[in-house]
């Protein structure tokens, strides 16, 4: 019983707690991932890492034309996609095009 009550938890809490990056599969759809790189592992071949917009904090206005989405925030501080690059590599994070722009 004691079992159960701790799945019961583990269900309701990951259904809370949806991860930035999801897995899109043939088979379905997961979002269980906080950094892109291990969303990408996930995917391998046979599926594609995406942003999980429900879970995303929207960016606040910037004239940056280039946004870092990492589990803990979304910054639009970039003027090149080539630093914007950069900085979502070292964070675990996706580089994205500036949606307010």
């Amino acid at each position: 019983m004691k079992n159960f009550f701790f799945l019961l938890l583990l269900f309701t809490s990951t259904a809370v707690f949806a991860a930035p990056f999801c897995v899109v599969k043939s088979t379905g759809t997961n979002c269980w991932y906080y950094n892109m790189n291990s969303c990408r592992q996930a995917a391998g071949t046979q599926g594609a890492c995406i942003i999980n917009q429900e879970e995303v904090e929207q960016p606040s206005a910037s004239d940056a034309p280039f946004c870092v989405i990492t589990s803990y925030a979304t910054q639009c501080w970039h003027y090149n996609a080539e630093s914007c690059r950069q900085a979502a590599a070292s964070s675990g994070g996706a580089c994205v095009v500036n949606p307010n722009r």
